[in-house]
C-alpha cells in the first residue's frame, strides 16, 4: 500500500463481499486529532513507542516488557534546525509527518515493525528547485534503559544511565546485558549521541534515508537493527503488508460494519484498533497473546479485571483460545483480595474491586454462550472446576444458610474512587443489583454444564424484591445507597443504569430512573456524565466516575443494555452524542469528556482495551444479535435514528457466518445462501438444528 494512500469503505460494496476490505481503515489525519503529543504513540505487539509528532522524524521512549528506556528520544534536524511538522497521519503501527520549506520537501514515517522489538524511521527528502541541493541531517539520541518486572498502572519508568558507543553506522546505549540500538548510514560521535549524513539531490530528485532501532538483549538488538537497515525499503513494505494482514485477520475472525452515516462507520472502526494495539505478542509474559489494559508509551500494561471483563461478549469472537487463558489466570488470582495480575510475572496485585465478580462470572457466561463450548465450565483452576468457581463468585459475600441479604461493601471509597470527600460506599444500590445478573448468569451456566442449581434464581428473585423495599425512593426516582451506620444518602452516579437489561428493574424503576437521563442531569452535547450535573459530589476534573465524563466503556455499555431492554430511543440519544470519538482521536483513553470535545489527561491509561466495547454495542446492541449454546442465533435489530441503513458482514458464531442489513424499515439475515427479511420489532431466529431461519413469535 502507497504510504499516501487513504482507502475508503464505500457503502455500495456487495453484502456478501467479504474479501478486499479497507486495510487503512484506522487512519485519523492530523488536522482532526486532539490528542496531544504527550498521550500520542504507536503499539503493535512487542513495542510501543511515542511519536513526537510536531516535528518530523523523532521518536520519544520505547516501551517493550521487559525492557524500557521511556526517555529515549531521537530527534532529527534537517540543515540544523527540527522541522516543524505542516501535515501528519496516524496509523496502526505508523505514522507520517510532513513539511516544506523553499523546494525542500521533507517526510518522514516511524513504522513498528511487526514480531519484532524494533522500529523503522524512513526520511523523504524531495528537491522541487531547479538546481542541485546539498542536504545535512543530523539525529540527537539520548536515553536511559532498564529491564524490570513491575508493569502497573503507571507508566513504566526508565532510570539507569547507558554507556553510548559508536560502532561504525551503529550507536550503542548499552547497560548491562541490554541495549537500545540505533543504526543509519552515518558517522556517530557517541560523546554526544550524535550522527550525521549529507545528502546530495539533484533537480527533482529524491532520496530516502533510513534509521533502525531496537531493544533488548544486546545481540537481538543488534541483529534486528542490521535486519532492518540492510534492506530498509524492502523491510518497510513487508512491515506495512504484515501490519495490513492483522487488520484483515482481524476482520475476518470480527464482522465489517458499515452505514450510510459515515461517523457511525469510523465509530465502529476506531473500537476495534484497541483489539490490536493491546494484544501483545512477547516471550517474556505469562500468557502469550496477552491483552493489556492499555498499551501506548507503557501505560497500564498490567491486566485489571474491570477493564478485561468489559469486552465480554466480543473478545470470545476475535481470540476463544487466549479468552479461555485469560480466564483461567484471572481464577487462579485471589479476586477476593486483588483486582488485577503482572503481565511479565502473573503477580497479583492491588485491592479487591468489588466488581470482580460481576466481571469473571460474565467472562465466562458470555464465552460459552457466544462459542457454544459447555466443555471449558469442566475445566480445572486450582481445585474448582470453572462451574464451580462461577457459583463461588455469584455467593461472595452471601450468606446461602439465611434469607438474602444486600451486602455492606465497607467504607472504601475504591468503587467510584469520588474526589470530593462525599461518600458513596457500604450498602451500594448498583453492586447490591448487579448480584441479579450474576445469580442468573450462574445460574444459566449450571443448566448448560447440567448441573442446575435452582437456589440461584430463587435468591436473584428474593433480592429484586429486597432492592426496591429498601433502596428504592419513589420521590427522587432513584435508588438510595446507606452508610455505616444506616443512614441512607442519595449518589446520582451512572452506575445505575447499568441495571437496565438484567431483569432486576420492573417497568416503574425503569421509568423513574430513565428520567433522569436529561440535559440537566447525566447529558451533554458531546456525551454522557457519570455523575449528575445536579449531584453535590459533582466534580468537573474527575472525568471517569466524578462526573466531568464517563470511562470510555459506560455510555457504549449502557447504550447496549438500553437497546436490549427496549429503550431504542434513550440509546440511539446515547450514541449520537460520541459518534465524534470516531473521528478526533487515534484511540480512545480511559475516559472522555461530556461537555466538550475531549479526554481525559491525568491518566496513564490513554489506549484502553475496553474501547472494543464500542463494536460490541453495535453488534450485540444495535444489530440485536443474541447467540444461544445450542447454536440458535436471535437477530432483533434497531435502526438507530442517526442511520438509514446498516450492513453487519461475516460475523461468526458457533461456526457459521452471517451477514444482517438494515435498510430503513426492513432488514434481512442471511447466511450459506439462505435469507430472511422482516421489519424491526419482529426478530429472526437461525435455527441451528434445521440449519435454516424463521420468525421469532
Amino acid at each position: 500500500m502507497d504510504a499516501g494512500a487513504l482507502l475508503v469503505c464505500a457503502w455500495g460494496l456487495s453484502l456478501a463481499a467479504h474479501a478486499g476490505l479497507c486495510e487503512d481503515r484506522f487512519a485519523l489525519p492530523g488536522e482532526k486529532n486532539i490528542m496531544e503529543e504527550e498521550h500520542f504513540g504507536l503499539a503493535q505487539g512487542m513495542l510501543s513507542v511515542g511519536i513526537p509528532y510536531r516535528h518530523v522524524g523523532g521518536v520519544q521512549g520505547i516501551w517493550s516488557p521487559p525492557w524500557v528506556s521511556s526517555d529515549f528520544a531521537i530527534e532529527t534536524a534537517i540543515d540544523g534546525e527540527a522541522w516543524p511538522t505542516e501535515r501528519y497521519t496516524w496509523r496502526y503501527g505508523e505514522v507520517e509527518c510532513a513539511a516544506t520549506k523553499g523546494d525542500l520537501d521533507v517526510a518522514s514515517v516511524a513504522l513498528l515493525i511487526p514480531d519484532a522489538r524494533a522500529g523503522l524511521i524512513a526520511l523523504t527528502l524531495s528537491n522541487r528547485g531547479a538546481t542541485p541541493k546539498t542536504v545535512s541531517l543530523a539525529w540527537t539520541v539520548r536515553g536511559t534503559l532498564d529491564e524490570t518486572p513491575m508493569w502497573e498502572f503507571a507508566r513504566t519508568s526508565s532510570k539507569t544511565a547507558v554507556a553510548m558507543t559508536a560502532l561504525g553506522p551503529e550507536l550503542r546505549l548499552e547497560q548491562g546485558a541490554q541495549a537500545v540500538i540505533v543504526r543509519a548510514d552515518a558517522v556517530w560521535d557517541s560523546a554526544n549521541g550524535r550522527g550525521v549524513a549529507t545528502v546530495t539531490l539533484e533537480p527533482g530528485a529524491r532520496q530516502t534515508v533510513y534509521l533502525g532501532f531496537a531493544i533488548g538483549k544486546i545481540d537481538e538488538a543488534v541483529a534486528a537493527c542490521e535486519r532492518i537497515v540492510s534492506k530498509p525499503s524492502r523491510v518497510l513494505r513487508k512491515a506495512r503488508a504484515a501490519l495490513d494482514e492483522r487488520v484483515r485477520d482481524l476482520f475476518e475472525k470480527l464482522p465489517t460494519f458499515e452505514s450510510d452515516n459515515a461517523a457511525l462507520t469510523a465509530f465502529y472502526n476506531r473500537s476495534m484498533v484497541h483489539l490490536l494495539m493491546n494484544r501483545w505478542t512477547l516471550p517474556d509474559v505469562v500468557l502469550n497473546p496477552y491483552y493489556s489494559t492499555g498499551s501506548v508509551k507503557g501505560g497500564c500494561v498490567c491486566n485489571y479485571l474491570w477493564n478485561f471483563g468489559e469486552v465480554w461478549e466480543i473478545l470470545p469472537l476475535y481470540d476463544p483460545s487466549a479468552t479461555r487463558e485469560h480466564i483461567k489466570r484471572f481464577l487462579h488470582t485471589d479476586l477476593v483480595s486483588h483486582f488485577a495480575f503482572i503481565p511479565t510475572t502473573g503477580e497479583a496485585f492491588g485491592p479487591w474491586y468489588m466488581v470482580n465478580q460481576e466481571k469473571i462470572i460474565g467472562l465466562i457466561y458470555y464465552y460459552v454462550k457466544n462459542t457454544g463450548d459447555t466443555s471449558f465450565l469442566r475445566e480445572d483452576v486450582d481445585g474448582k472446576t470453572i462451574l464451580e468457581w462461577a457459583v463461588f463468585h455469584a455467593r461472595v459475600l452471601d450468606n446461602a444458610s439465611i434469607p438474602v441479604a444486600l451486602i455492606d461493601y465497607g467504607p472504601s471509597n475504591s468503587h467510584l474512587e469520588l474526589r470530593r470527600g462525599y461518600p458513596y460506599n457500604h450498602v451500594m444500590p448498583d453492586l447490591n443489583g448487579r448480584r441479579y445478573a450474576n445469580y442468573l448468569m450462574a445460574s444459566a451456566l449450571c443448566d448448560w454444564a447440567g448441573m442446575p442449581q435452582p437456589d440461584l434464581t430463587k435468591r436473584a428473585a428474593a433480592l429484586k424484591t429486597l432492592l426496591k423495599q429498601r433502596l428504592w425512593d419513589a420521590d427522587a426516582r432513584w435508588f438510595r445507597f446507606e452508610d455505616g451506620q444506616g443512614h441512607a444518602d442519595l449518589r446520582y452516579t451512572i452506575q445505575i443504569f447499568k441495571l437496565f437489561g438484567s431483569g432486576v428493574l420492573d417497568a416503574n424503576e425503569e421509568a423513574g430512573l430513565l428520567a433522569h437521563l436529561n440535559e440537566t442531569e447525566f447529558l451533554s452535547e458531546y456525551g454522557v456524565h457519570s455523575l449528575s450535573k445536579t449531584d453535590i459530589a459533582y466534580d468537573q476534573v474527575d472525568i471517569d466516575n466524578g462526573g466531568g465524563g464517563a470511562c470510555t466503556c459506560f455510555p457504549p455499555q449502557i447504550a447496549e443494555r438500553l437497546y436490549k431492554s427496549g429503550h431504542v430511543l434513550e440509546a440511539d440519544d446515547i450514541l449520537r452524542r460520541i459518534l465524534w470519538w470516531g473521528e478526533r482521536m487515534p484511540y480512545w483513553g480511559d475516559s472522555l469528556v461530556a461537555n466538550a470535545v475531549d479526554y481525559r489527561k491525568d491518566s496513564p491509561l490513554q489506549c484502553t482495551l475496553d474501547g472494543a466495547t464500542v463494536a460490541q454495542c453495535v453488534i450485540f446492541g444495535i444489530l440485536g444479535v443474541d447467540a444461544r449454546t445450542n447454536g440458535d442465533v436471535a437477530f432483533n435489530p434497531h435502526r438507530p435514528s442517526f442511520a438509514n441503513r446498516l450492513a453487519l458482514r461475516g460475523l461468526r458464531l458457533h461456526g457459521i457466518s452471517f451477514d444482517i442489513e438494515v435498510d430503513g424499515d426492513a432488514f434481512e439475515v442471511r447466511s450459506g445462501g439462505k435469507r430472511f427479511r422482516s421489519s424491526p420489532g419482529s426478530p429472526v431466529l437461525w435455527r441451528a438444528s434445521e440449519r435454516t431461519f424463521g420468525r421469532i413469535e
